[in-house]
């Protein structure tokens, strides 16, 4: 007898579509440990808020099948509306820098089985303005190579991907004029970008953000300051390698407050929040410790 209740939603149009091909095989794993699945299928951008109209008390938890940009939307849906259900992510789209952070793995059925194992950890959670994520909040010239890079050049490149965007933004870098308050000092100055993390990986490269804790109170603020191009390059490439860097304009800090107001005019109007557009500036950047459950490896 199916005597529990779980929440399945999926995005049929992530990465490389191939998810639906997995349903059965939920399906199968989660009625074998006694859960009836409630699905919903997304049919348009924006839609999740309808999947989570009928929750209740009888459901259990909530798992998004897609991307970190759909992990993210169901984050945000789940704060506002105070639905305190642990969150399932399947690895299923282009990105997945979270569930890979937290030790699922793009082979589906096996990302089944550990969210089965029931492994809940609470987690921080962002809020930039009055959106709030998981991940990552990205600003300037990384942003400008993160929308800019093709999705199909993306699945079947990875990393390459980014460092060719990367070379063909090189002639287009303007930089922003910043005042980033944290709760100690204000920093001013000329800025080609920044991240501020929750965990440690971002666009499919692991241990960029080497202090961050997903349950520490803290974000780790990394800003990459104008400056002699080559040698921010050779900083970058490290940085992105996993490696240590040791460059004077490139800034490292936590804190979880921060707030990132621009003093000039450019294109980039909006940060980037897990991989999609997100709040416009000036950006309001606070940490909520342990506010959402997640399963983990």
């Amino acid at each position: 007898m199916l005597n529990k209740k779980i929440k399945l939603i999926y995005n049929p149009a992530a990465g490389d579509k191939s998810f639906n091909s997995y349903l059965d095989l939920f399906l199968k794993h989660f009625q074998a440990a006694g859960y009836k699945v409630d699905i919903f299928r997304s049919m348009e951008p924006g839609d999740f808020g309808e999947a989570l109209k009928d929750i209740d008390n009888n459901f259990e938890a909530v798992i998004v099948a897609g991307g970190d940009g759909s992990a993210s939307e169901m984050l945000d849906l789940l704060q506002k509306k105070g639905i305190d259900l642990p969150l399932g992510i399947i690895p299923a789209g282009t990105a997945n820098d979270f569930a890979s952070f937290l030790g699922m793995t793009q082979n589906i059925e096996k990302s089944i089985k550990r969210i089965l194992d029931w492994n809940i950890r609470e987690i921080d959670v962002g809020k930039v303005n009055d959106r709030y994520f998981l991940n990552v909040c990205v600003g300037g010239i990384i942003s400008q190579i993160a929308h800019g890079t093709e999705t199909d050049m993306k699945n079947r490149l990875g990393k390459a991907a980014y460092y060719l965007q990367g070379l063909k933004e090189l002639p287009n870098i303007k930089p922003m004029n910043l005042k980033i308050e944290c709760s100690e000092k204000v920093i001013e100055g000329d800025f080609l970008g920044f991240f501020v993390f929750n965990s440690k990986d971002a666009g499919g490269f692991k241990n960029i953000a080497k202090l961050a804790s997903i349950d520490d109170g803290l974000f780790d603020l990394l800003a990459v300051k104008t400056g002699n191009i080559l040698k921010l390059s050779s900083a970058a490439a490290d940085l992105f390698n996993g490696k240590d860097i040791k460059n004077d304009n490139l800034i490292y800090l936590q804190d979880n407050y921060l707030k990132i107001t621009m003093l000039n005019k450019t294109k980039e109007e909006h940060c980037d929040i897990d991989g999609e557009k997100g709040p416009a500036f000036p950006l309001e950047i606070k940490l909520i410790p342990s506010a959402q459950k997640v399963f983990t490896a």
